[in-house]
């Protein structure tokens, strides 16, 4: 038997010796002896570290580097390993300051450069993150994270091509390397060879990568595969985390509808655009029979009950029977390409907020509001963003009113644009208060066009039921599915596609002839004459007899009495002032009434939540009434002898 060595050095060089023979407890044994006998020992301190860091317990290691480093800074594997604890922490700025050390006391170690490079990329810092990675890549090529790391940079910049070789080399180096085949498949998915991408996804899937597996749901989404696709979408990470570990489980996941009154807690995962997106799913739970209740972000609240009557989660201990993410519930009903609820708006702008800003804004021009700076924040995809300058083409356009609907990053651009482009401002108080879009969602309602990048704005509007265009790069994110002008989500959105990455001029040159197109028609109103029977005449005058009742804000009225005055001019002319016309004409404007009390009341039970009988017998209503509202334009047209008749059919 050897004698145990007394000696603190001697302690140590046994201490590190027993560790790199998996003997852990005596190695820490032997190096808490070596630290009780000298606790200033910098190099044992740096090794008690490393040993706390492998035993998962990155704040007492932390601390134990911090304390090597007061007594020696010049211990280069300290600062390097801090900073990956710190980097595992999620803690960049920390880590990049360690990484930043470890570079200039050994500038030809290739992990402290690689590991660099992971940082500034998590800070935004693109191109040092790109310049940090090469450098770890000409000290050591075969060195596959560093490879990944630069792989990662370049996407992020939206440079596929060059992503795509990176994350090649790295996987020549280590086949089975996930992250590099992940890598691989984002890339390939970005240069829009989908196939490929999909064999990739695949491989990584196979050697146990969750990250695959949610790119994977991500590609079968863009390509409308909805089935396969939201199963792979539960996969998604947050923040480096799995949804799970993210949000917690307090309760079980919610499957989807089944169990009547199902109290069910519907968490937050995503930024203000994606909550805004899945919203509309919390009305379809309780139309299913679901308590839902939603752990709203505060900003938001105020803008979510403008339409919809939801209970918000307030109590961190209120009990429920399930839980879900809010990002998750197109998965829970099963949701498919042809199934999504997209009834618009389910938001809406307050009332005095909407008469505020339509003061403000006034009537004169085409009126469009433009938004260029999407998030900010590192992890969001910086090429969805276009500069301000782009919108050119559309400021022109005579006639055309460009008005900035951006907060925050990227109003900077406002002061450095051209005397020739003008772009309006709504003012210090535009959305500065605590609660997120509700002076945009008013200013809204008073543009004739919203044009935006792919931002949380273009899901306001859509949400809003406002027309609105958005301009999306290439490879654009899944929701907006591939090759289409059109979005299932929102029915009066509008998208425009670049045909060269990373170049917006085809874009908004797009976007300029048809908005002049509308402008020249503005111009010129025109009234569409078209055949139509006069039962059909006779219906559509008395829904706007109805609305002329009703209506009381001055400019709808204004434009119903403009549609309503020559239509009634036109049926007297084809004899609707005949008693037998006339009689029928009061007996249907009585059951165009009747539909619109039943549709307002229909209207409050879905605000309220009243999905019991009584809003069953409202809806049930409208299938008579609509029934004897065809008998009586039939009989209109019989009186009349009408060339053109109405026809129903049904199931």
């Amino acid at each position: 038997m050897h004698a145990r060595p007394s000696e603190p050095d001697a302690l140590y060089a046994a201490a590190v010796a027993e560790w790199r023979g998996r003997r852990r407890g005596e190695a820490i044994k032997l190096l808490d002896e070596a630290l009780r006998l000298e606790p200033d020992f910098a190099a044992a301190l740096c090794m008690g570290g490393y040993m706390l860091g492998e035993c998962g317990k990155p704040g007492p290691a932390l601390r134990f580097y911090r304390r090597a480093l007061e007594l020696d800074a010049s211990l280069t594997v300290a600062h390097l390993n801090a900073g990956k604890l710190l980097f595992a922490e999620q803690r960049f700025a920390e880590a990049l300051v360690s990484f930043e050390a470890a570079t200039a006391l050994a500038p030809d170690d290739a992990d402290a450069w690689s590991s660099r490079a992971g940082a500034l990329r998590e800070l935004g810092r693109l191109e040092e993150s790109v310049e940090a990675a090469r450098r770890a890549l000409l000290l050591r090529h075969d060195f596959p994270e560093a490879a990944v790391n630069l792989g990662n940079a370049l996407l992020k910049l939206d440079r596929a091509e060059e992503a795509l070789d990176a994350y090649h080399k790295a996987s020549v180096v280590a086949p089975r390397s996930g992250s590099a085949l992940c890598g691989q498949a984002l890339a390939l998915r970005s240069l829009g060879r989908f196939s490929e991408a999909l064999a990739k996804f695949e491989a990584a899937e196979a050697l146990g990568g969750r990250e695959a597996k949610a790119g994977k749901g991500c590609l079968m989404l863009t390509l409308g595969d909805f089935e396969r696709g939201l199963q792979g979408y539960e996969a998604r990470w947050l923040k480096g985390k799995s949804l799970g570990e993210a949000l917690g489980t307090r309760f079980e996941t919610w499957r989807g509808p089944g169990r009547a009154g199902e109290r069910v807690l519907v968490l937050n995962d995503h930024g203000l655009g994606d909550t805004i997106q899945f919203f509309r799913y919390l009305p379809v739970m309780k139309a299913a029979g679901v308590e839902p209740a939603f752990a709203c972000p505060p900003r938001l609240r105020r803008l979510l009950l403008s339409k919809a009557n939801v209970r918000f989660a307030d109590s961190p201990t209120e009990e429920f029977e399930a839980q879900i993410a809010i990002s998750s519930l197109p998965y829970a009903f099963r949701t498919r390409l042809d199934t999504i609820p997209a009834a618009v708006p389910y938001l809406a702008a307050e009332p005095p907020l909407r008469e505020m800003w339509a003061r403000r804004i006034g009537l004169a021009g085409f009126k469009i509001g433009v938004v260029w700076q999407g998030n900010p924040d590192p992890e969001a995809d910086r090429a969805r963003s276009m500069p301000l300058q782009a919108f050119a083409p559309l400021a022109e356009i005579a006639g055309v009113r460009l008005i900035s609907l951006q907060k925050g990053l990227g109003e900077e651009q406002l002061p450095l644009l051209p005397p020739s482009m003008r772009v309006e401002t709504l003012g210090p108080d535009f959305d500065d208060g605590p609660d997120a879009f509700v002076d945009t969602a008013a200013a809204i309602t008073s543009l004739d066009l919203v044009v935006t990048c792919d931002t949380s704005i273009a899901h306001l509007a859509g949400a809003l039921a406002a027309p609105v265009w958005v301009a999306l790069k290439r490879d654009a994110e899944w929701r907006w599915l591939t090759g289409r002008s059109d979005s299932p989500w929102y029915p009066t959105m509008r998208l425009f596609r670049q045909s060269q990455r990373g170049v917006w001029s085809n874009v908004f040159e797009a976007m300029a002839r048809e908005i002049a197109a509308i402008v020249s028609r503005r111009d010129a109103p025109r009234v569409v004459s078209m055949p139509c029977s006069l039962g059909e005449l006779i219906d559509k005058i008395t829904i706007l007899r109805i609305k002329a009742e009703r209506i009381r804000e001055e400019e709808k009225l204004a434009n119903v009495r403009r549609e309503l005055t020559p239509l009634e001019r036109l049926a007297d002319e084809h004899g609707a002032a005949e008693p037998s016309i006339n009689f029928l004409t009061d007996r249907l404007a009585a059951v165009n009434t009747r539909l619109w009390d039943i549709e307002d009341a229909i209207r409050t039970c879905e605000r309220e939540g009243d999905f019991g009988p009584s809003f069953v017998r409202l809806a049930r209503s409208v299938y008579g009434e609509n029934d004897a509202r065809a008998a009586l334009k039939r009989a209109i047209n019989a009186f009349a002898n009408s060339a053109l008749i109405e026809e129903k059919s049904y199931a």
